[in-house]
């Protein structure tokens, strides 16, 4: 090749090497805090460290990366001319100035768009010996796989030829019924041979869907998760980083491109992971951008306060509400509401948090609403697990309701008189006076409201009532009447409780009763609608509506309509004649494929279980008829670990969701997904077609597995959220599973499909 050509190739591959920078966020060590790099169709994302004693690594893998992204600069500009031949250099470009070549890169950037769509790149095999490459081929593949009419069993390994080969790649593969995806007959590939009506037989019954996992997220000690609009907390964070991510920029090229122009702002999920550890002086929290795959974290000052952060909440607008009002108030858009504390000594004496601006390193603050610095005050010493926000007295102002746990013996087992727990409001302080003009609240001396500022802390506290301790919802279930109904999984007095409380000046209890007390340690409870053909919306008071559906996967929206209460009894069985080694490649007896019931006429409640209350129906019928339970699954047992020895217990927090989005208005009955907790899985169940040779009380609350993905790790909780993540290969609008592996200090990204081949190509990026 002449020397023009390759010096022009050389300033080309520059170039685009350099833009490859820009557009993916690469920055070497001390810069941005993101790391994205692809294997197969799968990507790691993790958060470089800052910690002095792993700069040596920082900089080995970053060279690894910058010796990567080159080799993948060179080969696109290989691979275009294989394609389209010398003479594009000088149909493209007649000479070397800065302006063309500029051009040049521009359009060879296009094209190499046009050769990526129809010719896959495998850019991360570059540099690679042919032994290592056939080694590589055989594990990169895309690892989909789609249900049926029986369970599976997917289990998550970690790959140690990918780990030696390519430290900064994913190294998972998983197994489906102890067999690689590639063999197993529910295989994607294999789905494609199957004839259309029984495609749709699978669809139509068994609510067949695709599965695929498409990353990996690195994250210390993952526990709660929570997918929020990315305008919500965390945006300002966001914003700042935008403004510096990239060393590069500052320069022409940068501008050259149009990268510098300011962007639009986007709407996609922004993901909070809280986690937290023993040993650990500060909390965990990480926010992640499901569109780019950037990490920030709250400031040392927050994570030295919040030392276990459990679930975290957004925080709405217009905290007073004023009908004068000439513009919503959204100051506290960019902000979290954090439940804190645990059970063991040196975490107990939690709070309830608000954090403004997380993760902006110049505006973030925090403060505590809960007061008692002392013994001797009534607030100290409790911990909390979620609050939600609430208008209880009628004015528009929304409270925060929550229920606290305080232990009074932490090495004691028994349970007699060991735990306080209690359901309490924290009131919103009231503004002094609005604006005559505005309608703004305002302060005695004039200024705007704060209701987080210095002289309004803490909120003052009230105790509405006695038992709720961990978790709960809150319902209208009469419209017609001024209250509204908190439904408690009591954990430590093992029963599940309703509490209607009467809004006004001074919010009170005003009926309780206890729905069920054989249920064993009720844990999670959220509000689900699992007759599919009820109305999503009514204003009827022939149908309860939610106030707060109890879970982070807010499948039912406030005012949604709802006919179940799902509720997990959280027990300690052991899980007996199973370990890892066997569990894995003999397949004896696996807990959720063979040890589940799913039928009340065979469950015998070893083990945890997953109940659905049904809402009386009829006129005030919630408060004086049974609630019918149905036991939906049993048999969930614990894996004993060392790092799970502090009041183990399986299962963990329920969720609803549908596959695709919107599905809630298809009328579709929603899947159920389970964090197994101490089980070390997560689960999806389907919901059964009746079965008209046997009658059923409730058949609307018969599910059976889908799915059971075996982690290897604590199960804390699951995310769902229907953006999509990175630029990965995923269908649009479909779900996303995001499931913590606690101990494994990673976050593993599911992706649900139709199980169509949209892409035509299993094995590409």
């Amino acid at each position: 090749m002449e020397t023009e050509t390759m010096v022009r190739l050389s300033l080309i591959a520059f170039l685009c090497f350099a833009a490859c920078e820009v557009s993916n966020g690469f920055v070497a060590p001390g810069g941005s805090k993101r790391a994205i790099v692809a294997s197969g169709s799968k990507f790691a994302v993790g958060k470089e460290s800052c910690d002095p004693s792993k700069a040596r690594n920082m900089r080995l893998n970053s060279t690894f990366r910058l010796k990567q992204e080159r080799l993948g600069a060179l080969s696109m500009v290989s691979t275009l001319l294989e394609d389209f031949g010398d003479e594009s250099l000088d149909s493209f470009s007649p000479g070397l100035d800065s302006d063309s070549t500029m051009d040049l890169a521009q359009k060879f950037m296009e094209l190499s768009q046009q050769v990526h769509l129809s010719r896959p790149a495998s850019l991360s095999k570059e540099g690679l010996s042919k032994i290592h490459r056939d080694i590589l081929r055989r594990t990169h593949g895309r690892q989909r796989f789609v249900t049926g009419k029986d369970p599976l069993l997917i289990t998550v390994e970690e790959s140690a030829t990918k780990k030696w080969l390519q430290s900064t790649a994913t190294n998972t593969h998983l197994l489906v019924n102890g067999t690689a995806v590639s063999n197993s007959l529910a295989s994607f590939d294999r789905f494609q041979w199957i004839d259309e009506p029984e495609r749709q037989e699978l669809v139509d019954r068994y609510a067949m869907v695709s599965m695929e996992l498409i990353g990996e997220i690195y994250l210390k000690k993952p526990g709660y998760i929570n997918v929020l609009p990315s305008t919500s907390a965390g945006a300002s964070a966001a914003r700042s980083e935008d403004k510096t991510h990239s060393f590069f920029q500052n320069s022409i090229l940068y501008d050259q491109l149009g990268l510098g122009e300011k962007k639009e702002v986007r709407s996609s999920d922004r993901m909070w992971v809280t986690g937290f550890s023993l040993a650990s002086k500060q909390g965990f929290m990480h926010s992640v951008d499901v569109e780019t795959g950037r990490i920030n974290s709250v400031d040392k000052r927050t994570s030295r306060s919040i030392l276990w952060p459990n679930e975290s909440n957004s925080v709405p607008r217009n905290l007073v509400k004023n009908n004068e009002a000439k513009q919503e108030d959204t100051s506290l858009d960019d902000a979290l509401l954090v439940s804190d504390g645990f059970l063991v000594p040196g975490k107990d004496k939690g709070g309830i948090y608000v954090v403004k601006n997380p993760g902006n390193p110049e505006t973030e603050w925090n403060v505590c609403l809960t007061g008692g610095t002392s013994a001797s005050q009534e607030d100290y010493g409790w911990f909390y697990h979620r609050a939600v926000w609430v208008d209880l007295t009628g004015d528009g102002r929304k409270s925060i309701l929550t229920a606290r746990t305080k232990m009074s013996s932490m090495l004691n087992g028994d349970e007699a008189g060991t735990t306080k727990a209690q359901l309490v409001w924290l009131e919103l302080p009231e503004p002094h006076h609005y604006c005559d003009v505005t309608g703004s609240p305002l302060e005695e001396d004039g200024s705007l409201f704060d209701p987080l500022h210095a002289r309004h802390l803490p909120w003052k506290s009230h105790v509405l009532d006695e038992g709720p301790d961990v978790m709960f919802t809150v319902a209208d279930l009469d419209t017609e009447d001024d209250t509204v109904e908190v439904i408690a999984s009591q954990f430590f007095s093992r029963k599940v409780t309703l509490h209607s409380i009467q809004r006004g000046p001074e919010p009170k209890v005003v009926l309780r009763r206890t729905l069920d007390d054989n249920c064993g340690a009720a844990f999670g409870a959220v509000l689900a609608q699992l007759d599919g053909d009820c109305p999503v919306t009514t204003g009827s008071s022939a149908h309860p509506i939610v106030v707060d559906g109890g879970s982070t996967v807010e499948t039912r929206k406030p005012g949604d309509t709802f006919s179940h209460v799902l509720v997990t009894s959280h027990e300690c069985s052991f899980s007996e004649d199973v370990t890892k080694s066997s569990r894995r490649h003999e397949q004896p007896a696996r807990n959720g494929l063979d040890d589940l019931s799913y039928t009340p006429e065979i469950c015998d409640l070893d083990g945890g279980s997953l109940f659905a209350f049904r809402v009386p129906e009829g006129k005030d019928a919630w408060k004086t008829e049974p609630w019918l339970r149905t036991t939906v699954a049993s048999g969930f047992t614990v894996r004993g670990q060392l790092g799970n020895m502090i009041n183990p217990g399986a299962p963990g927090f329920v969720y609803t969701f549908h596959p695709k989005r919107n599905g809630a208005k298809s009328g579709q009955r929603p899947l159920i997904a389970i964090a197994g907790d101490c089980s070390e899985s997560a689960y999806i169940l389907r919901p059964m077609d009746n079965d008209n040779s046997i009658t059923h009380q409730d058949p609307s609350a018969r599910y059976k597995l889908m799915c059971e993905i075996e982690c290897g790790g604590t199960v804390g909780s699951i995310g769902v959220g229907y953006d999509d993540f990175v630029h990965a290969n995923q269908e649009h609008d479909y779900a996303k599973l995001y499931i913590p592996c606690f101990e494994k200090d990673k976050v593993l990204v599911f992706a649900m499909g139709s199980g169509e081949d949209e892409y035509g190509d299993s094995d590409g990026f």
